[in-house]
């Protein structure tokens, strides 16, 4: 478990991530005449800026101890960003290389933070399936198996050549070559590993063991309502899970973006019918084509809907009005807990919403009135999210 240092000196900067604030937002309390107190988990605090870095601490820590990698190892991840800025951190301390793949969709700023850490980038087309060979899934095991099948560690010039050949692989859209990696029978060995963030159990674990008992020890227990965005839905399970425990009646509120498939699955639809309503979303980072084995709806209790414009208003509002510059889904997060708030007319209690990661990643975006424009959206914020006062 991440525990505080109280003289606030540490060996490396692992000792950094985690026990992160929360802040009361008065001002968007009084804002939106709300009712209730409503807390910020300020996760972009974090030495990685996003709540991603606890998840690549835990991953990669139980991948060295289950001897899943040793140091030199390339550590591959399919990545909205954070989570590989996560990663990346934690291999500088570890000694591992990283490669990380990624739509294109994705801000520019994540990719050259991705860079400044020394990690390779390859980025995929958004617009296709996940088992489609060039989708940022397949395209990552395709880079793991052909490492795999050298069966040796690769050293810094060979694997930028193996990335560029990659990145050539992609952008030619050369579907039968990535298809003839991603059916090699190889034999997994520790030179090339994908944490996997989807289907890793370490995921949602490090919620568990970290977040939550940060909540409840931060508000003595006093926790009515918990609301997160889901993405890998590994924040929102591990400490749904923990509170709930604890407290049963906690409410736990997951917030998903039009195009997604979450809401459509707690509704009951079948994972097949779910995906014939997919489309894509300009917020980052929350909302999937897949049902990843991290996220536990049964421990959601309503899932609100968000839109782009709502989200990005919200996110650029906070930056007015509380001094917090935060990303997208952050704002994804507070527009659908005030929504939710006021549809059920709940008053006089505690509300804690996670703030995932920093503005900083967005400042090309939606922090940017002309890229709003030229994307469509409107750029009066208070008109925009006037529905909710």
């Amino acid at each position: 478990m991440l525990t505080p240092n109280s003289k606030n000196v540490y060996e490396d900067v692992l000792g950094l991530i985690g026990n992160t604030p929360l802040v009361r937002l008065k001002r968007i309390e009084g804002f939106f005449n709300l009712g209730v107190k409503v807390y910020a988990k300020l996760e972009f605090l974090n030495p990685g800026g996003s709540v991603k870095d606890r998840i690549g601490l835990y991953m990669l820590n139980h991948a060295l101890e289950e001897g899943l990698v040793v140091p030199g190892a390339v550590i591959i991840e399919p990545t909205s960003g954070n989570t590989g800025i996560g990663l990346a951190l934690v291999s500088k301390v570890y000694g591992f290389r990283n490669v990380f793949t990624m739509p294109r969709k994705m801000s520019l700023e994540k990719e050259l933070i991705l860079r400044a850490y020394g990690g390779h980038v390859i980025r995929t087309p958004t617009e296709v399936p996940p088992e489609h060979p060039l989708s940022y899934y397949k395209v990552s095991e395709a880079l793991r198996n052909y490492i795999w099948s050298l069966n040796r560690q690769v050293d810094d010039y060979e694997l930028t050549d193996i990335v560029e050949m990659v990145q050539k692989m992609v952008d030619e859209e050369d579907v039968e070559s990535l298809r003839r990696y991603l059916e090699l029978e190889v034999e997994p060995n520790p030179y090339a590993y994908i944490p996997n963030q989807y289907f890793n159990k370490y995921n949602p674990m490090a919620h568990y063991e970290t977040t939550g008992p940060e909540i409840w020890r931060q508000l003595d227990g006093a926790v009515d309502i918990f609301v997160a965005g889901i993405g890998t839905g590994g924040t929102i399970t591990g400490v749904a899970k923990f509170l709930k425990e604890r407290k049963p009646e906690v409410v736990v509120v997951g917030v998903d973006p039009e195009g997604s498939v979450y809401h459509h699955l707690k509704e009951g639809l079948s994972l097949d019918r779910a995906l014939k309503y997919v489309s894509t979303y300009k917020v980052e980072g929350i909302g999937e084509d897949l049902l990843p084995e991290t996220v536990d709806l049964d421990l959601i209790d309503e899932i609100v809907v968000v839109d782009d414009q709502h989200s990005f208003a919200m996110a650029r509002l906070l930056s007015r009005l509380e001094g917090l510059l935060v990303g997208g889904s952050s704002g994804s997060a507070l527009y659908g807990a005030i929504k939710y708030v006021k549809s059920m007319g709940v008053r006089d209690v505690n509300l804690v919403v996670i703030f995932p990661d920093t503005g900083r990643n967005y400042l090309t975006k939606f922090f940017d009135d002309e890229w709003m424009l030229k994307n469509g959206f409107e750029v009066d914020d208070e008109v925009v999210l006037g529905d909710l006062r």
